[in-house]
């Protein structure tokens, strides 16, 4: 066999037919390919980067299995101009692992080819597949080319694979899954390989198996010629679990300096919107207000201040709060009131929360945080707990926790909102629950902060200013939400019985 072939990279294979079991619950209802970083699928990003990197390919397969339609339907609405092929593998070839990838491409590969190897759930920044691309094509990679990348903190070293380098970019050894810092470098789930090593992998599996690490260590020592290692050096992100997920939008969120729009419905606030506006436009790009045709110069205050206003008649609170998020192109949606209980200086709280979360509700119930003559008296205080006490358990399995889901004090990504504003129905005050379990249903991260409430500058609550009008709403809130919970397991009931 010649060992010193120099072939172009003209094909590409991305595995991505795992369960993802260590992703769940996430993984129960989509691959973890699909799992969106910055508006944009895991998978599709893989395949994009590939595509733009590698100039002289002419194929991308992608190893399919968990769910295989689905990432099938994501990459095919692409219209990608490079041929996409899509093959099955066998659960025992899943079941082996990453050796299992290259032995299922055995049969369509040839031994002289030259093939890039990617898993479909790792997040790469912009600059390093290209930089892969132009080592590749300019040195003589011997039987396998490594991503590696180098060690900043000991979690990633330890949940991927140690690489040790000895002269130059010469691999010596890889370790699967080290117990210890035993080298500089980790290594990547990308790979440029020989295509033999597709066949030495199926013989491996034949034989009894292994870890595909113990067959790249073996391929020097058999004469199939030496592994090398090329360093990344942009973001980098191994997602097993949603924490790594989250990790990862974290990294990419905090690299951007988001837009930032505050929506405030209102309705006869003449007398606290001025105020409102100009508290908080030094802190966002716009402050929008809904005015629902009030009878007061609410719109005409508004504008006055400062604010974007769009003076219409509204079907009530709720509906005007989505037609404002609808309005907005910003990264980040915030809500408040125009009755002056929130303030600007409270978002930094909020916002320091976004970087982590898909949308983050402020909490209006911790004693401490409660203005004097705040409209929060112990009667309503109990009822906002209780019924964030009983959301956190009837979707116990969302693994967030609540103890005011009606506070209208909250921030929600764009990509987030998108995902969720079809389903928004309610269009008076039950909109901010349904908001809060429309987002637990799309398995998305809701965070609660404790935030200070204010006493009302001018007028009475719209909603809770009497005692009936309080009931009025903790009525249809609770009706709310106890039909959502039970259609959301009718909904699983006919899931299972199909």
């Amino acid at each position: 066999m010649n060992k010193q072939i120099k072939t172009t990279v003209k094909n590409a294979f991305v595995f991505s037919a795992g369960k993802g079991l260590r992703f769940y619950p996430y993984s129960s209802k989509q691959p973890k390919a699909l799992f969106r970083i910055d508006e944009e699928t895991l998978i599709v990003r893989n395949v994009k980067q590939i595509n733009l990197a590698f100039p002289y390919l002419e194929k991308i397969t992608i190893l399919i299995g968990y769910m295989g339609d689905a990432i099938q339907a994501e990459l095919l609405s692409l219209n990608l101009k490079i041929k996409l092929e899509f093959v099955k593998v066998n659960e025992s070839f899943i079941d082996a692992g990453m050796i299992g990838g290259f032995a299922a491409i055995s049969s369509i590969v040839q031994s002289d080819d030259l093939i890039l190897c990617a898993l479909s759930d790792e997040f790469y920044g912009e600059t390093d597949h290209v930089r892969f691309s132009e080592f590749i094509a300019d040195n003589d990679i011997g039987s396998a080319c490594f991503g590696i990348k180098r060690m900043e903190n000991p979690e990633e070293y330890l949940k991927n694979y140690s690489v040790h380098l000895g002269f130059g970019n010469r691999v010596l050894k890889v370790v699967e899954k080290p117990t210890t810092i035993e080298s500089d470098f980790f290594g990547l789930g990308i790979f440029v390989v020989r295509g033999y090593i597709c066949k030495l992998a199926e013989d491996k599996i034949k034989s009894g198996g292994g870890p595909l690490i113990n067959l790249c260590n073996e391929l020097p020592l058999n004469g199939y010629g030496p592994l090398i290692g090329f360093e990344f050096k942009d973001i980098y992100v191994n997602i097993n679990t949603p924490f790594d997920a989250y990790n990862c939008l974290r990294q990419v969120r905090k690299k951007k300096i988001p837009t930032i729009d505050v929506i405030v419905p209102a309705w006869n606030e003449s007398e606290s919107i001025e105020f409102v506006v100009r508290d908080f436009l030094p802190t966002c790009r716009s402050v929008i207000v809904m005015d629902n045709l009030s009878e007061d110069q609410t719109a005409k205050v508004a504008l006055n201040a400062g604010a974007v206003v769009y003076s219409q008649s509204f079907m009530g609170y709720g509906d005007a709060i989505k037609k404002g998020l609808d309005s907005s192109d910003a990264d980040i949606l915030v809500i408040v009131e125009a009755d002056g209980t929130f303030r600007a200086k409270d978002l930094p709280k909020i916002l320091a929360y976004m970087a982590d979360a898909d949308a983050v509700i402020g909490s209006r119930t911790h004693w401490q945080y409660i203005e004097y003559a705040a409209n929060m008296n112990f009667f309503q205080r109990m009822v906002n707990i209780l019924y964030g006490t009983i959301i956190t358990l009837l979707w116990w399995n969302r693994h967030s926790r609540f103890t005011d889901v009606g506070c209208s004090y909250r921030a929600i990504w764009r990509e987030s909102y998108k995902k969720i504003s079809s389903k928004l129905k309610e269009n008076g005050p039950a909109f901010a629950p349904e908001f809060v379990i429309l987002l637990l249903e799309n398995w998305s991260r809701v965070i609660e902060v404790p935030i200070p409430y204010h006493a009302r500058i001018f007028g009475v609550s719209k909603f809770s200013g009497s005692l009936l009008g309080l009931a009025k709403t903790a009525i249809k809130m609770m009706r709310l939400i106890l039909l959502k919970r039970l259609i959301g397991w009718w909904n699983i009931l006919l899931f299972k019985q199909k």
